[in-house]
């Protein structure tokens, strides 16, 4: 009898894989403090971590998982990227917020409305619903006259719970509640009536939802809230500015002050302005075309406001409310009308409409590109006034319901993009880079795409294009090439235009499986250009193991 062993190719060794990193806690700090984070996943020990700004340090310590975690105190707050990474490649980015308010970690057991955990205002309370049914409960005290804030960041930072809040007073009674404010994360506001101690209490359901109206919980179910009776900022009036100096109103709770002066410098796409509020800064966007606000009355087509090509920072005050801005079209010429309020962080789920002169409805969005915010692409059929209404689809308002409109011709322009945020290659091998190339209201011309700050060892040739499509990049890897983890640039460059412009990936979107169903549409840094690149070793070469005939 005679057996055959077919013959087999066997690697070596098996590739490790890079660190899976699926939550970090607590998920941010105040600046000018150090503090222990640690992180959950696969992983090997220990890890880098890195930071989009250099003022925020993670050092591993010996205790694996734990980073010793520095932050500047001369740190913007706000939410920035961070990485974890080691020589087989790195996490996907995740986000960390630096604040200005006091952090406070949750201790249990704090479950009981009775026996909350007592925390001084303002904080910044970091906590996680570490299991099935957890409820965390907070008590502090509050003088007649003061307003609440308390703002849950969660969902829109990576974290698949469909959190709630809920304030009691001191004997139990129901006062307020939240569930949705920004996307899923709640955020309750509540002015106090008398002097007195009371409670919130936050739980989370499963997300995505299952047929139980359980609480959920589980390992890096984790949460920040902002909790104040002080200054909170909710928004500039106007949210942006053309560029000259203004006094922008500034909305929000418990504020010192009601105005700001903003004066941009030359070149200025955003103005960071100071202002005294636990969620401070304010980032105002420096557009270069006129900003203006909504008045009224504007409900009608007779009233509405005169604009042309203009932002527009407006609200729908109530319920029922419309609001109308006419301009004076060309008969051919292309328009474009955009308005955003989900993607602010607003709860206006608006629909656009264009009218003629008469009233007459010519086009109408909802929702644009999968997403809550409308957007309309038009062209006019006729000379003469037209005007844009806005209203709410679900007929809902109020202070909340803030929106940013925008009237414009849109200009030829270009992008690329790429469908992940960081990419591999061995020494003495080749990757390849897809960079999709848009080519955006009639652009044309040529485009090198260019790949930039490469480490030693690896090239790649720029690739040219013409036209809307892919443009495949071939990162080379010599064969002594040493190990490299760190910042990957992919450039466009317009021929006869000085300065490039970044391919950028989608951190999350409707299509992006990241265990939740329709993606993190509103995630709180919907994208960047911060890529990153991994040089490992060079592949062992594989074994042949040769057929070998047994004979009985």
């Amino acid at each position: 009898m005679r057996a055959l062993f077919a013959g087999l190719f066997l690697p070596l060794f098996a590739a490790a894989a890079p660190p899976q990193v699926d939550w970090h806690f607590p998920m941010g700090a105040q600046r000018g403090t150090d503090l222990n984070a640690t992180i959950g996943g696969k992983h090997n020990w220990p890890l880098q971590g890195w930071c989009e700004h250099d003022g925020v340090q993670f050092t591993a310590t010996e205790k694996k998982g734990t980073f010793a975690v520095t932050v500047g105190k001369d740190v913007t707050p706000g939410p920035y990227l961070i990485r974890f990474h080691d020589a087989n490649g790195t996490a996907p980015p995740r986000v960390f917020f630096v604040g200005k308010g006091p952090d406070i970690t949750e201790a249990e057991p704090n479950n009981e409305m009775l026996k909350p955990q007592s925390v001084a205002l303002p904080a910044v309370v970091h906590g996680q619903f570490a299991k099935a049914g957890d409820v965390d409960s907070f008590a502090f005290k509050m003088k007649a006259g003061q307003t609440l804030v308390a703002a849950m960041d969660a969902y829109t930072a990576g974290v698949s719970m469909d959190a709630l809040m809920l304030l009691r007073d001191a004997r139990g009674v129901k006062l307020a509640f939240n569930h949705d404010a920004h996307s899923l994360d709640p955020r309750l506001t509540w002015k106090c009536p008398r002097d007195g101690t009371y409670v919130l209490q936050m739980a989370c359901f499963k997300f995505p939802a299952n047929s139980t109206s359980s609480f959920g919980g589980g390992t890096g179910l984790t949460y920040r809230v902002t909790l104040t009776n002080g200054p909170y900022l909710r928004h500039a009036w106007p949210a942006a500015i053309s560029g000259g100096e203004a006094l922008i109103a500034l909305r929000g709770w418990n504020l010192v002050n009601d105005t700001a002066r903003a004066r941009p410098q030359e070149n200025d796409t955003e103005l960071v302005l100071p202002i005294e509020a636990i969620n401070g800064p304010l980032r105002l966007p420096v557009t270069g075309r006129p900003e203006t606000v909504e008045r009224e009355p504007n409900d009608a087509n007779a009233t509405a406001n005169a604009s042309g090509p203009v932002n527009i920072s407006g609200r729908i005050d109530r319920p029922g409310d419309v609001d109308r801005f006419a301009f004076d079209a060309k008969k051919g010429q292309r328009y474009r009308v955009d308005l955003d309020s989900f993607k602010l962080g607003f709860l206006l789920d608006a629909e656009l409409a264009i009218e003629d002169n008469t009233g007459k409805v010519l086009v109408t969005n909802d929702d644009a590109n999968k997403l809550r915010d409308p957007l309309l692409n038009w062209t006019a059929p006729d000379d003469g006034r037209h005007c844009v209404r806005v209203r709410s689809l679900l007929n809902k308002g109020g202070g909340d319901y803030f929106y940013r409109l925008r009237i414009f011709q849109p200009e030829p322009a270009f992008n690329g993009t790429v469908e992940a945020p960081q990419f591999a290659v061995n020494a003495g091998a080749t990757n390849e880079v897809k960079v999709t190339v848009n080519y955006l209201d009639g652009y044309k011309g040529k485009l090198t795409v260019t790949a930039d700050g490469l480490p030693k060892g690896v090239t790649a040739e720029p690739v040219t294009v013409e036209k809307k499509g892919t443009a495949t990049l071939k990162l080379i890897a010599a064969q002594d090439a040493p190990s490299h983890n760190g910042l990957l640039q992919l450039t466009l460059q317009a021929e006869g235009e000085a300065a490039p412009q970044l391919a950028t990936v989608a951190l999350t979107s409707s299509g992006v499986n990241n265990g939740v169903p329709q993606g993190f549409p509103e995630y709180i840094i919907p994208q960047t250009d911060r890529l990153w690149l991994t040089v490992l070793p060079p592949k062992p070469p594989e074994k042949k193991e040769s057929s070998v005939e047994v004979k009985e």
